[in-house]
């Protein structure tokens, strides 16, 4: 389990189960786990749309990891 071995770690999911994973994190001792939102659904937009989105979030995503861009 990567909590347990004290490495960083995000749970990347789209808005429609954000609340869920909190929950669920809530509910195995894991409250502190950083959870990230994509916009929802994903699945029936075109590639080009999904790419778009990817690249939008991607800064925000190395953030929430604790991380930063060179």
């Amino acid at each position: 389990m990567v909590a347990a071995g004290g490495k960083t770690a995000v749970a990347v999911v789209t808005q429609e189960f954000e609340s869920l994973s909190r929950t669920m994190a809530a509910n195995a001792g894991r409250e502190a786990l950083r959870v990230y939102s994509l916009p929802y659904p994903l699945e029936t937009r075109p590639e080009h749309e999904v790419r778009e989105i990817a690249r939008a979030h991607f800064a925000g995503l190395i953030e929430t990891l604790g991380a930063e861009l060179a």
